[in-house]
């Protein structure tokens, strides 16, 4: 065990959350330590093809604005100006300087140059660390216990994504507001030309879920598709059936639920450590950059006015609530729209 170490944050979790949230912090003049159980050095050039994830333009804005602005360049393997759902297109949108352009980015890539913009600030990373346990204080949290050290901190930041570890480790209880939703997501690869309109995604719905496709010029094509039934189907979508699937079909459960509460003395939770909705809401990196903002600012709050503590935390909460409510809500009335049932 190494000798005790200490920062003004610990962060667990190097994802866009996790980064917005340690550029965020380190702006206010804190110390701040990512926690990741990623690998340092990753080869990342000959990544493509790779699963995608598709963002809207807004979140270069939001980037920009962080302080971070650049990752989703490197990440891009292929643009699209508007969505095909149920047999009719709309457009992203325009401004004077033409349409918007989406991206559909290797995930693994924007990761890692986010990473790098963060360290560029100023953050100490620990690579290929695990947290086993979080060190409480007459019940407030402390820090963290890692498979090489104790990590003690003023605040701590989970931005874990699906791992939840801070939710998970201090039994927070969680609030569910959908079945079970089962995703899975692969790569198809075209030998004859792909059949459908590759300046655009595609958001194809059936009663019983959806499909996405994201193109990846020349001849690859990223799918995500989703059962509201719970089914663990790893079939490729139709529309490829004829393309052969290139490398492992990845599998996630995607029932919509949040922690409650996000946050208590010395955490706070943000990004889907705090709460996960499906892909189809489509927002997903851009809503963990922000909750990743809105978490950095909380606790420098918190930090700078420990006097108000409950106050600030009591805000966060109840904005992280209020957020992802909207979000359920527009959900289900997409889900409406387009005939998914459940």
């Amino acid at each position: 065990m190494s000798r005790t170490l200490s920062f003004d944050i610990i962060i667990i979790g190097s994802g866009p959350a996790g980064c917005a949230a340690a550029v965020t912090c380190v702006k206010a003049g804190l110390s701040v330590l990512i926690v990741t159980d990623k690998v340092e050095n990753v080869d990342l050039q000959h990544s493509s093809p790779g699963i995608l994830e598709s963002i809207h333009p807004g979140v270069s804005s939001l980037l920009t604005k962080i302080g971070i602005g650049g990752a989703e360049i490197v990440a891009t393997r292929a643009k699209y100006t508007g969505i095909f759902a149920n047999q009719s297109y709309r457009p992203l949108g325009e401004d004077n300087s033409g349409p918007w352009m989406g991206m559909h980015i290797h995930r693994e890539t924007f990761d890692h140059a986010l990473l790098n913009l963060a360290q560029e600030h100023g953050v100490t990373v620990r690579f290929n660390e695990k947290v086993e346990n979080i060190l409480l204080e007459k019940d407030r949290v402390v820090g963290i216990k890692t498979s090489s050290a104790e990590l003690f901190c003023k605040y701590m930041i989970d931005a874990s994504g699906k791992n939840a570890v801070a939710g998970q480790k201090l039994n927070f209880r969680r609030k569910y507001f959908s079945p079970l939703f089962v995703c899975w997501t692969g790569i198809s690869e075209c030998v004859q030309e792909i059949p459908f309109d590759a300046t655009a995604a595609h958001f194809i719905p059936n009663k019983n879920g959806w499909t996405w496709l994201a193109l990846q010029l020349p001849d690859h094509c990223a799918w995500t598709r989703l059962s509201v039934k719970g089914e663990k189907n790893l079939e490729p979508p139709g529309e490829l059936k004829n393309c052969k699937t290139v490398g492992k079909v990845q599998t996630a459960n995607m029932r919509w639920r949040l922690y409650r509460p996000v946050c208590k003395e010395g955490v706070v939770l943000c990004g889907d450590a705090a709460g996960i909705l499906d892909p189809a809401a489509g927002q997903g990196i851009f809503n963990a950059l922000w909750s990743g903002v809105e978490a950095g600012q909380t606790v420098v709050s918190c930090l700078h006015h420990p006097e108000l503590e409950a106050f600030h935390l009591a805000r966060y909460d109840d904005w992280f609530l209020r957020q992802f409510e909207i979000k359920v809500k527009q959900l289900k009335e997409y889900y409406q729209e387009n005939g998914i049932q459940f």
